[in-house]
């Protein structure tokens, strides 16, 4: 009876872990596979014309030894920090000014506000550029109408701004993350203490300083990693808005890796770039998981 007992439970076992099949397939299928090809191609000089497409040559760190004296890849990296930098002090800003709101009994109609806040977080990444062109057009922009009524002459917005309107519109798409983790995280802190503060005269700002800031810190660094894991690899916006230019100012390190794989046809190099992008977002993760506690 005990041996039939065993049997019974791992079967039930087994039956229980084959409905995880489907979701280890699509694992394997589109996030294992590709990683493999991804790092065996950086390794070889495969292009995507020619010879090399149907004979690659294994060239080991070859890739990765051009890499270290290409300065196009140190200029994209410097650019993808920046941008990543610009666009994570700007989305964390506006994200938490989004949940002091959301949290605050100051005001009303926070369920109506909440979905407005959500509204560019909903929306397809790829129609947030289409709508931003329109509004930084140099001369029938909206953005550049609203600074005329000060004064202040138009501006070549897509040219000679191209990082400040990349990284306006990624923060504009992007701070929902930080506002539903900071709100999450504020409505969490018990009222026990704001009231023990109020009996002791505490102001707002002394509140916010004492009380919510440090109760708050993990999500607070929680937000500002994922944030960047975002940001590091980001694609559609500057892709769609600037390409890249002018001039390679806006040449993210994952733009930089789209060109030299289906521009220039050097898949192997591209992959080798997308290699350390992927390098660069496993540290992140790994940090993220040690704060996290897992």
């Amino acid at each position: 009876m005990k041996v039939i007992r065993r049997i019974k439970a791992h079967w039930t076992e087994l039956t229980l872990a084959s409905f995880m099949l489907p979701a280890f397939a699509i694992l394997v299928i589109f996030q294992l596979l590709p990683t493999v090809w991804t790092v065996w191609f950086s390794l070889t000089d495969m292009a995507l014309i020619g010879r090399r497409l149907v004979h690659p040559r294994f060239i080991g760190l070859g890739n990765y030894a051009e890499l270290a004296s290409d300065p196009i890849f140190w200029h994209s990296l410097g650019v993808t920090f920046e941008y990543c930098l610009k666009s994570l002090v700007l989305r964390f800003a506006l994200g938490l000014l989004a949940a002091l709101y959301l949290t605050s009994r100051l005001f009303k109609g926070k369920a109506v506000m909440a979905a407005i806040f959500l509204l560019p977080y909903i929306v397809p990444g790829a129609i947030h550029p289409y709508i931003w062109i329109s509004m930084l057009d140099t001369r029938y922009g909206t953005l550049n109408k609203i600074l005329a009524l000060f004064g202040i002459p138009p501006q070549s917005w897509v040219y000679k701004r191209a990082m400040e309107s990349v990284v306006m519109i990624n923060s504009w798409a992007g701070y929902a993350l930080a506002m539903l983790i900071l709100a999450s995280a504020i409505t969490s802190i018990p009222k026990d203490y704001y009231e023990v503060a109020d009996i002791y005269g505490a102001t707002r700002w002394q509140k916010f300083v004492k009380i919510t800031l440090p109760l708050v810190k993990y999500p607070v660094l929680l937000s500002l990693i994922l944030i960047f894991k975002e940001d590091i690899d980001d694609f559609t916006y500057v892709y769609m808005l600037t390409e890249g230019g002018p001039h390679y100012r806006t040449e993210l390190l994952s733009l930089y890796a789209y060109h030299k794989a289906f521009a220039y046809f050097e898949l192997g190099y591209g992959c080798a770039v997308g290699f350390v992008i992927a390098v660069i977002v496993f540290v992140l993760t790994l940090v993220q998981l040690r704060l996290s506690g897992v």
